[in-house]
Formats: C-alpha cells, sequence, structure tokens
C-alpha cells in the first residue's frame, strides 16, 4: 500500500531518502570514487610541489587541483570497468569519428546558442561591462580565442565523461531516468564549488597540508545562501545535458554544449569586468561572476523548449 504523507508522519521523509540512496550502489560508488581522487590528491600534492618546484614556481592550491585531476583520471580508468562498462559505448561515445565530431560541432553552436542570451542581458543592464583597457590586437584575440577554445573541449570531454557519460548511465540502469537525472546534476553543480579558501606559504608545506587546504574547499557548500544562485544555474545546466544525453544518446553532443558554455563565459570573462554597483548585479553569483539567476532562467527555458521540441509528433519519428 502507499504511504500518505501526513503533518504526523514528515519526519520519515529523510529516512526514506538515505534508504533511496543507499539501494543505489552506482550513485554511492561514485560518490566514493570522488572521495577517494580527492583524499588521494591531497596526499599526493605535497610531494608533486617538492618536485615541480624545481621547475617551476606554481601555488599549492593549483597543484593540488592538478594532483586531483590526474588522480581521479587514473583512477576513472580502472573504476570504469569495476562498475561494468565494458565499451565506450556503452555510455554515449561513438565509433564513428566522423558523426562523433559533427555532433560535438553542433552541440558546440548549441552551447553558444544559448548562453547568448546572458550574455546580452548582462550587457544590456550594465552587470558586466566592456573591458576598456584590453589589448584589442590580432595575437590577443587569436590566443584568448584557442585557449578558450582547448579549455572548453579539455574541460567539457573530462565532465561530460564522468557525469553524462558514467554516472548518469550507470545510476538509471538501477533506477528512474529521473532520479538518475537529479542525482547526476546535484552532484555535478555541488562540484563546482568545491574551491580552496586557505592559502598556505610554501615555507610552511608538510604532508598535512593537501588535507588542510582540501578541508577549507568544502566551506562554501555549508553556506548554502552565498552559492544558491549559481547552484541553481549549474544544476539546470546537468539537467539540460542528462535529458540531451538521455534522448540522444549521443555524449558528443553534451560535450559540444558545455565546450560552448566554457568556451564563452572565458570570451565574455577576459573582454569584461564585474560592475558591482549595478542595480541587477543580483543576477550574477558570486561563482564566477557570469552563472546565476539569469543564465538559471535561459536554461530553464531551453529545458522546457527541449521537451517541447522533442515530444512533437514528427520529432519522436525520428
Amino acid at each position: 500500500p502507499k504511504l500518505k504523507l501526513t503533518n504526523a508522519n514528515l519526519h520519515i521523509i529523510p529516512l526514506i531518502l538515505i534508504t533511496q540512496l543507499l539501494l543505489m550502489p552506482a550513485l554511492i560508488a561514485f560518490i566514493t570514487f570522488i572521495a577517494v581522487a580527492l583524499l588521494a590528491g591531497a596526499a599526493f600534492a605535497y610531494p608533486m610541489h617538492i618536485l615541480l618546484a624545481n621547475w617551476f614556481e606554481l601555488d599549492f592550491e593549483r597543484v593540488l587541483s592538478r594532483s586531483v585531476l590526474i588522480i581521479a583520471i587514473l583512477l576513472f580508468l580502472a573504476f570504469f570497468k569495476i562498475i561494468g562498462f565494458r565499451t565506450w559505448r556503452e555510455i554515449g561515445y561513438s565509433s564513428n569519428k566522423k558523426e562523433f565530431w559533427n555532433d560535438l560541432i553542433k552541440g558546440f553552436g548549441a552551447g553558444l546558442l544559448i548562453l547568448s542570451p546572458v550574455v546580452a542581458g548582462l550587457l544590456i543592464t550594465k552587470t558586466r561591462v566592456l573591458d576598456l583597457n584590453w589589448d584589442v590586437s590580432l595575437s590577443s584575440i587569436s590566443s584568448l580565442l584557442i585557449s578558450a577554445f582547448v579549455a572548453g573541449l579539455v574541460i567539457a570531454i573530462l565532465e561530460e565523461t564522468l557525469f553524462r557519460g558514467a554516472m548518469l548511465t550507470a545510476i538509471q540502469r538501477q533506477s528512474s531516468k529521473w532520479f538518475a537525472i537529479t542525482a547526476s546534476s546535484l552532484v555535478y553543480a555541488l562540484m563546482h564549488f568545491l574551491q580552496p579558501a586557505t592559502h598556505l606559504d610554501a615555507s610552511t608545506l608538510n604532508w598535512s597540508s593537501g588535507f588542510i587546504v582540501l578541508k577549507s574547499a568544502f566551506l562554501p557548500i555549508f553556506q548554502p545562501m552565498q552559492i544558491i544562485d549559481s547552484c541553481i544555474a549549474l544544476f539546470l545546466a546537468g539537467m539540460l545535458l542528462a535529458l540531451v544525453k538521455i534522448r540522444t544518446n549521443k555524449l558528443a553532443i553534451c560535450i559540444g554544449i558545455h565546450m560552448g558554455w566554457v568556451f564563452t563565459i572565458k570570451v565574455f570573462k577576459r573582454v569584461t569586468d564585474s560592475n558591482i554597483y549595478s542595480e541587477y548585479a543580483f543576477l550574477v553569483g558570486s561563482y564566477d561572476k557570469v552563472i546565476g539567476y539569469l543564465a538559471a532562467i535561459c536554461i530553464a527555458v531551453t529545458i522546457v523548449v527541449y521537451l517541447k521540441l522533442q515530444d512533437r509528433p514528427e520529432m519522436s519519428q525520428k
């Protein structure tokens, strides 16, 4: 029999949610994977910093982030087989290279289109203003476009492979489509706020330094009102990408969309400055001064339009 919730038994909702989570080994496996990558990365950050210090002068926090990334990539290669995947096609990669790149380019265009109202809106409301001191030259423009393109491609491949490829697919195998979309999108959104808040001087570094900085990285998550605007936008972004992945089973499209977003944000942030005195400054969040309530609205509208178009008879027959 179905349980009817009343004021008297509302307290059991958290228990129900915890039970649901415990029945999702794939979700628990991915959370464990992320936790291990973070802890291992923190442990290896100190020796990595000592090694790199012979050639480069790098902030320890930057070395820590790279250490976590390297560990996560290496772990994922083993984790991929552990959670039951045999080929990359199972998570949405196409074996046809031409099809992959065509889908990626289409997604890239869609990503630019989705964020174009955000760019226009922030400029019109003067929430961000053009940086008149920027060196407008062929070399600086070329450098910016190339670096933004490469960064977008790398970030999109890594994050889409993990969140929309492996995580979404694995959770969906064990639960409903909407639970998989919600869970993967929430984890995806929260991961963006793991940013070190503690800066350590090079002379004070030791084996525990990585864990000290890692602990500080979780502080934004425990201050939800400071990140709620950007978190909503990132959660909706994850939902849109998850819907595209589920309905097309083409990870390349998701990579392209994500790449278009990263490209747009990096270029836009470089050629503009944040204007904290704008009466519409609430439209952007503290995360990157671009993603916030305005972006959330644009992405939400995109989700509605996408679902409407996909549900049209002529579209469902394709």
